[in-house]
């Protein structure tokens, strides 16, 4: 998005259309394995034009890859970011530099060539990165990319690069109105996939890992059809991955539980894998908050939850034009080191787009169609067997509502997942109100010293 405030976003109805799979014995398809990584310091990967009003997290988990880059190879791992369009790396002589997770030397590569002096992007923290465009080889799974451009930062303040690989129309450079293949439509000029799409599947938050697949769609990784909905657009343009989520509902023991969705939806909501959280508007947050027993605490800009509410029986359900996604608690609670105040996975959002991050994320299979603007989903499946990949193809067809080869067994609608099924679901007792609080007020102390 192009300004510090959030820009009203146009309603499309739902597309008809939907992606066309093709199965054949040796797909256009690139798939590659995805690990997270708990970081403390690291703040949501969000330009400070975008959702201001969203402050850091203290337990940030993001999902990693490891690439290689220049010639002879020099590896780097970089947080995958469907959120943002640059991939961009430090250097070896950045003032972050020693970087843990690699940097790259651009005089050490035979195939190095400078573009411009042009690349800054800002967090919402007032953190960054500043750098050059640099065209160089970029290989990661059985990929090899010739002459791609991406950002080296000289500055920044984190010592690993992101890999954003949303809309061309979101790149940094665009800011001086000049665009370039990022990978998604590199890998398509370059021939090693057919279309401008990727589905991404990152597994449960206990597995620690997931894997993104370029070009393809893997059915034994999604339970029942794939739903697809229209990319809504910005001033006329499509910038983020934003598709309309017309309700948050809550049950417990498969019984409704009251969540106030009155005026907030429907509501642009951005699927974004660079933010740990989800962002839902504030009456249906407190709603769930309320019924859950989390807090929120102001000084840390998210909610609080004992960690043993995951043994009880509660389930989000976001609702979208024709179906549902399931999300179960025991996804939504992010254990803290002392193992009774946990971080609880949905925060609110008082204006603008909500954040689909990923504590919604891990519940859902994601196809993110760029060629056809379009959103395919599915519920995730969390035990998927053999892999069982279709090419996707090219053209205004590209993914059909093909279903998924997964196991059927799940809870009332969600995820299926060995071990937490509503049958295992425990009636501990909870801690009373006032022994929590005491617990809050501990954690958020310790919170604070350690800024």
């Amino acid at each position: 998005m192009k300004s510090a405030a959030l820009l009203p976003l146009a309603w499309l109805a739902q597309s008809t259309a939907a992606l066309t799979l093709h199965e054949s014995d040796a797909p256009a398809t690139l798939q590659f394995d995805i690990a997270r990584r708990q970081d403390a310091d690291r703040a949501s990967r969000k330009r400070a034009y975008v959702n201001d009003d969203i402050v850091n997290l203290a337990t940030n988990l993001g999902y990693t890859m490891n690439v290689t880059l220049g010639t002879p190879a020099q590896s780097v791992s970089v947080t995958l970011d469907t959120g943002s369009s640059d991939l961009w790396v430090n250097a070896g002589n950045s003032t972050t530099c020693p970087c843990t997770y690699g940097s790259y030397n651009m005089n050490s590569s035979s195939t190095y060539k400078y573009v411009n002096g042009d690349f800054e992007i800002e967090y919402v923290d007032g953190s960054g990165a500043y750098g050059s465009y640099v065209t160089d080889t970029l290989a990661f799974s059985n990929a090899t990319l010739k002459n791609f451009q991406f950002a080296v930062a000289f500055e920044s303040d984190s010592d690993e690069g992101v890999l954003g690989i949303g809309y061309m129309t979101d790149e940094a450079s665009d800011e001086f109105g000049i665009s370039y293949k990022n990978l998604p439509q590199a890998l398509v000029s370059q021939g090693v996939i057919s279309s401008a799409a990727y589905s991404l599947w990152l597994d449960d938050l206990d597995a620690g890992e997931g894997t993104i697949l370029f070009g393809g769609v893997n059915t034994a990784k999604y339970s029942g059809s794939l739903n697809t909905l229209p990319v809504v657009q910005e001033e006329g343009e499509y910038v983020e991955f934003a598709v309309n989520l017309t309700g948050v509902h809550l049950t417990k023991s498969g019984s409704s539980v009251s969540v106030n969705n009155t005026g907030s939806f429907p509501v642009a909501s951005v699927l974004d894998s660079g933010t740990a959280l989800t962002y839902i508007p504030d009456s249906a947050a407190e709603s769930i908050f309320n019924a859950v027993g989390a807090v929120y605490e102001s000084e840390l800009g998210y909610a609080l939850i004992e960690c043993d509410v995951k043994k009880q029986d509660f389930e989000v359900i976001y609702e979208f034009d024709g179906f549902n996604i399931t999300v179960d608690i025991d996804e939504l609670i992010l254990d803290d080191d002392d193992g009774k105040v946990c971080t609880f996975g949905i925060s609110t959002q008082d204006s603008g787009s909500v954040l689909l991050g990923d504590t919604f994320l891990r519940s859902a299979y994601v196809v993110y169609d760029l060629s056809n603007n379009e959103i395919s989903l599915a519920q995730a499946n969390f035990n998927p067997g053999s892999d069982h990949i279709l090419e996707i193809g090219s053209g205004s067809n590209a993914v059909p509502k093909q279903d998924g080869t997964g196991s059927s067994s799940t809870s009332s609608s969600g995820a299926s997942k060995t071990g937490s099924a509503s049958s295992d679901k425990s009636a501990a007792a909870m801690m009373t109100r006032t022994d929590f609080r005491a617990l809050l007020v501990m954690a958020v102390a310790a919170v604070m010293l350690a800024l």
